[in-house]
């Protein structure tokens, strides 16, 4: 009798020794499932400011952006850069969008504030962060913790504005309600956190054998719940598509556009440095006269020379990439075919702008190179030598036009 006492007692010691291990395996599964779970959204949520804040970047005119003044509020430029940040401003869900620029003595004012109600006022000083520092440096970042103003209280995230020259002249920041961000992340902890518990629950109940009816509607309820929270990330998976799908597409055009033309420089590079490429053609095309259409005809029609060169392009070179790198610039990196036949395709190209030019219409200079492997260490040693071939071509077709 008293070995089956002892036998009992070691069987609940067991039991109970058993109970309180899965408890704390659970426990520090579910701290370590939320912890990552969170850090997975915030990093989420985060590429969503920052694709947002680079989509709108990239659709500013940066040597616009670092000319403009007080002054220039009433201007057709000023008023054009005010129209893409308010359309950010009333189609995306986020505060506030407005432009930055970096003074002299390291301090950061407001450029262009589309707020319609209380917009900050040109050249007002707003509070420097790690992030914006960074952007000013050309690298898109977040803030980490909130920052608090006279609006309220926010994260932003900040994007570099660059001119033609590739540098930066000037900053979007994009501000996003700090309680809507902590309320993301609180709200997914807690999905997280009733998962974890879900799975508790049922470890538990089936050590015990009982309620089982119970535990499976409290499964299906909690699995509803998942599928309502997967549902949400895949909807805003869907939105991160859309703005890289902006941030990578010249919205004019509709061919690649300046940031998806320097990540294709940037993997050049790296394959000529590890020598996996060998090959490559490049093209630069630069449209005639455009400053004077612009200038004489105005904007609007400016705009459809612009189209209409690009047409052109795309048109003969339909089998390499198309990108617009500035206003009036175009470059196509030889591919395929085209690489292959690019003297051929080059040449017709040019008898199409000779004769452009004889009846008035589109002319577009045009400059090509290849890369040598031996000589060139680099991707901008084959654009030089072809946008010098460009410019040459530039001076010829002017000469012709003055003879004529």
């Amino acid at each position: 009798m008293d070995k089956a006492k002892k036998s009992l007692k070691i069987r609940k010691s067991s039991f109970i020794i058993a109970l309180v291990l899965l408890l704390a395996i659970h426990i520090v599964m579910g701290v370590v499932l939320i912890v990552m779970s969170k850090n997975a959204l915030r990093a989420q949520i985060e590429q969503r400011m920052l694709d947002i804040a680079n989509t709108a970047a990239y659709q500013l005119n940066g040597d616009d952006m670092e000319s403009f003044s007080a002054d220039d509020s009433g201007t057709e430029k000023y008023r054009r850069a005010l129209e893409i940040l308010r359309s950010f401003q009333e189609n995306i869900q986020l505060d506030y969008i407005y432009a930055i620029r970096a003074m002299p003595d390291g301090t950061f004012v407001f450029t262009i504030d589309p707020d319609k109600d209380a917009p900050g006022e040109f050249g007002k000083l707003i509070e420097t962060t790690e992030a914006l520092m960074n952007a000013a440096n050309g690298t898109p970042d977040v803030d980490k913790e909130a920052c608090s103003d006279e609006w309220g209280r926010f994260y932003s995230a900040y994007s570099p504005i660059y001119d033609s020259n590739g540098k930066v002249a000037g900053i979007v920041g994009v501000d996003f309600n700090a309680d809507w961000f902590d309320g993301m992340l609180n709200s997914h902890k807690a999905v997280v956190i009733i998962l974890t518990m879900i799975v508790l629950t049922i470890a538990i109940a089936l050590i015990f054998l009982s309620h089982a009816f119970v535990i499976e509607g409290e499964k299906n309820k909690y699995l509803h719940e998942l599928e309502e929270t997967l549902q949400r990330e895949q909807e805003q998976e869907q939105q991160l598509g859309s703005a890289r799908q902006l941030a990578y597409t010249d919205p004019m055009t509709g061919v690649k556009s300046k940031h998806a033309y320097l990540e294709a420089t940037t993997r050049i590079d790296k394959g000529i440095a590890d020598g996996s490429l060998t090959e490559f053609g490049v093209i630069v095309f630069d449209l005639n006269g455009l400053k004077r259409i612009n200038d004489t005809l105005g904007h609007e029609v400016g705009d459809r020379y612009i189209k209409e060169g690009c047409s052109l392009i795309c048109g003969k070179f339909c089998h390499s990439p198309v990108f617009r790198i500035g206003g009036d610039e175009f470059v196509v990196l030889l591919e395929g075919s085209d690489y292959v036949n690019r003297k051929s395709l080059l040449e017709s190209f040019d008898s199409v702008i000779d004769e452009n030019q004889r009846q008035g219409r589109v002319v577009v200079s045009t400059g090509i190179d290849i890369f040598e492997p031996g000589k060139d260490s680099c991707y901008s040693d084959v654009f030089e030598r072809a946008d010098k071939k460009m410019y040459e071509r530039k001076c010829r077709l002017k000469e012709r036009k003055a003879e004529q």
